[in-house]
């Protein structure tokens, strides 16, 4: 006997009729009758008289409600105990992520990682900031975000592990007669419009580039695009430059035909890291594993 079916009974009897339970349940009126036709079957009874608008209970049916109900309810309030006991023994791992880039990064961490059967993990897209807030102050496990060379990350109780590294290339449009040189200098970009990636309300990258261009650009240049498909269309359409982590170049380059990317040619300090980030001061085993087999993923990508 199939719980399903004695809910549905419910529902028949609840409703009024086999339509008005089939939508309630979303289901065909002809599934909810079959349902009743092999509940009847294996209990060798009538439930139902059978009208063309309505169905009316039999006597047997009437005195079947009541089983019914207890049936439902033990299952219901055993699997609501199971459900509870294996949410209780669940490992819970926060996990935060910043932007698209990062969300990649972050599948290629997880594909690595080794967990136990019971791990569930809870995942939050924030800005950088945010999310080294969090971590800094136990709301968050773990978070993989960019880190640059420009500001410590690691103030407080954070600890960082790098991930991926490379340096941050200039994106112009082939429209651009920029598109025909082989690198920049930064005088062939100074004080144009610069468009920048953030989902959120964060100055991270127009901090970083006053602070290490500073000579280069000034604020009003620097403009946010809360989306990567509208940074990258105001790049390849010529109205500025943007600029672009080289670990990803092979998916950015698949994905903006109508940009290229160019180094900065003399010495900037424009170093890029998609790092994981962690509380240093947590004591849990089970994170502390997590955080030692980070650590060896990263000495396997660098060796």
């Amino acid at each position: 006997m199939e719980i399903n079916s004695l809910r549905t009974f419910l529902a028949v009897v609840k409703y009024g009729s086999f339509k008005a339970a089939s939508d309630h349940f979303f289901l065909s009126p002809r599934a909810v009758s079959k349902q009743m036709n092999q509940l009847e079957n294996e209990l060798g009874i009538t439930l139902f008289i059978r009208n063309k608008n309505s169905s009316e209970l039999t006597s047997s049916g009437k005195k079947f409600i009541i089983a019914a109900e207890d049936i439902v309810n033990v299952y219901t309030n055993e699997m609501n105990r199971i459900q509870k006991r294996r949410q209780e023994n669940n490992f819970k791992i926060r996990m935060g992520f910043s932007s698209a880039n990062q969300e990649t990064e972050l599948q290629k961490l997880l594909a690595h990682l080794k967990l136990e059967e019971n791990c569930v993990f809870e995942f939050f897209q924030e800005s950088t900031n945010r999310l080294l807030q969090l971590i800094d102050t136990n709301q968050l496990d773990f978070a993989v975000t960019p880190s640059y060379n420009f500001k410590n990350l690691t103030q407080g109780n954070i600890g960082q592990i790098c991930l991926q590294s490379g340096e941050l290339l200039v994106g112009v449009s082939k429209l651009s007669p920029l598109a025909d040189m082989k690198s920049l200098s930064t005088n062939n970009i100074k004080h144009q419009t610069v468009y920048y990636y953030s989902p959120f309300e964060s100055s991270f990258m127009q901090d970083l580039l006053l602070d290490q261009l500073p000579h280069v650009f000034n604020e009003s240049e620097i403009h946010r695009c809360p989306s990567l498909e509208l940074r990258d269309i105001c790049v390849a359409s010529n109205r500025g430059v943007g600029f672009y982590p080289s670990p990803f170049m092979s998916l950015e380059k698949l994905r903006n035909p109508m940009i290229k990317f160019l180094p900065l040619a003399e010495d900037n300090n424009l170093a890029y890291s998609s790092s994981f980030f962690y509380n240093i001061t947590c004591s849990d085993q089970k994170i502390l594993a997590i955080i030692k087999q980070v650590e060896n993923f990263s000495q396997s990508r660098t060796n």
